[in-house]
């Protein structure tokens, strides 16, 4: 079967289903579906850790230590020390994309409320900076 993609023309998707390795999908998927030449232009050039440096807005990171694509020996910890518009979250369990809670994960989950809780803050953080109270450290409250 053909899969035609608007950004990538036609993709095989019984070549791509016969892929051995996460190297042989992200080269006959991602790397396509992203508009990278093949596997190394993509793991050279597509990942989001390479422009951590240059964010200029408070950002939250959520990972969990469970991630079997994301380990925990590659995350960006030296990135997030260095800019102060970035937060990192670890969490034990959470698999990749995960986050799911209870038998029937339905409707909210554990990351849609940090989610929140974290632009909560940041609305607040910035109300305060704009009013009255900007004399008073943030870290006050």
């Amino acid at each position: 079967a053909v899969v035609s993609t608007q950004s990538t023309g036609p993709v095989n998707y019984r070549h791509i289903m016969k892929a051995q390795t996460l190297r042989e999908f992200d080269d006959r998927f991602t790397s396509k579906m992203f508009g990278f030449k093949d596997w190394k232009d993509y793991y050279a050039n597509g990942h989001p850790f390479k422009k951590l440096p240059y964010v200029d807005i408070p950002t939250l990171i959520i990972n969990a230590e469970d991630d079997p694509l994301s380990p925990m020996d590659y995350l960006p910890f030296a990135e997030v020390d260095e800019n102060p518009n970035l937060a990192m979250v670890l969490t034990k369990t959470g698999g990749h994309i995960g986050f799911l809670e209870g038998w029937m994960p339905i409707g909210q989950t554990w990351l849609n409320r940090a989610i929140e809780e974290f632009i909560k803050v940041m609305i607040f953080t910035d109300f305060l900076k704009s009013s009255e109270y900007n004399d008073v450290p943030v870290d006050y409250y």
